[in-house]
């Protein structure tokens, strides 16, 4: 059976779960699919209850009871909830993980790195390894790694790196993965980096078609949040400034509490020339590490180093 089909069971709720539509995918009754894809299906569950915030020891212990020849997953996944309530993994469980054994231990490992350890690069070495470990045949079961192994290189500025990725992607798997939504999100991705008009309203035509068609209501706020967000940053690649005023009062309304919708605002301001120290402040209390607190930091720096020069002379 292929996978990637839209006829396969896991179609819409992998989809969705990609697409943060987590509420809808913690509410589907796991008793509707087939025995052989309910593990799957609560594994989403679960990880979705996490990216809501909210507890999900309960069908963690369930699912144990459910599949115990799994245990494996659910101590991973027992882990990854108590980093959600205490910030810390007290059976030092992703400090001891050396090597990925299977696909999700890989993924949120590597999610540990970046977010607990704050380490990109050691991130991508590790994900790196294991996508390299499994073999080709396993590989077009396991797009996940992938999508985020061509982030860390878009985040890191490797572009040449995500391109190749991704060109080696549209040769390894089968056609039917393009009708995949993460497979999309790749060839997203790619567009919007090549900086051309054309590139970049695909992009934003595709995910313009997620809001439209997933999010017509705010029962899904941080997923539509983040839709939105992505929105305003292709749209402030094409320089729409009205357009970027109107989606920024739209993610404003969803009160939801974001570094990066803040760095996008400041982006904005910078291109109309108004004042962002107000903004700035907000980055730089709610997430000092920001990316663009760092480089503003740098370059004041260098500022300050070439009037300290000057001023000695």
């Amino acid at each position: 059976m292929d996978i990637f089909s839209d006829s396969g069971e896991l179609y819409t709720i992998r989809n969705q779960f990609h697409t943060y539509q987590h509420n809808k995918v913690i509410q589907y009754d796991l008793n509707s699919f087939s025995p052989d894809v309910q593990l799957k299906v609560l594994e989403y569950q679960i990880r979705s209850t996490i990216a809501l915030e909210q507890d999900a020891s309960n069908l963690i212990e369930n699912g144990k009871s459910l599949f115990p020849d799994s245990e494996e997953l659910f101590q991973l996944l027992s882990a990854w909830n108590d980093l959600k309530d205490f910030g810390t993994d007290d059976s030092t469980y992703f400090e001891d993980i050396k090597e990925g054994k299977f696909e999700l231990q890989a993924i949120l490992t590597t999610l540990y790195l970046i977010k607990f350890e704050k380490d990109i690069d050691q991130a991508i070495v590790f994900l790196s390894s294991y996508i390299n470990s499994v073999n080709t045949l396993k590989k077009y079961n396991e797009l996940e790694p992938f999508l985020i192994l061509i982030q860390l290189y878009l985040i890191k500025g490797n572009l040449k790196m995500a391109i190749n990725i991704f060109e080696n992607l549209k040769k390894d798997f089968p056609d039917s993965a393009r009708d995949s939504t993460i497979y999309q999100v790749f060839e997203s991705w790619i567009l919007s980096i090549k900086n051309e008009t054309d590139n970049i309203n695909n992009s934003y035509y595709f995910y313009d078609e997620i809001l439209a068609s997933d999010f017509g209501d705010d029962s899904e706020p941080k997923g539509k949040f983040k839709i939105l967000n992505v929105l305003l940053v292709l749209t402030l690649q094409l320089r729409h400034v009205p357009e970027a005023q109107e989606l920024i009062e739209q993610m404003k309304s969803l009160n939801v509490v974001d570094d990066n919708f803040i760095a996008n605002q400041i982006t904005l301001k910078n291109i109309l020339g108004d004042d962002t120290n107000d903004l700035i402040s907000q980055l730089r209390k709610l997430n000092p590490e920001h990316d663009l607190i760092k480089d503003l930091d740098a370059k004041e720096l260098i500022f300050d180093e070439i009037a300290t020069k000057y001023k000695s002379v």
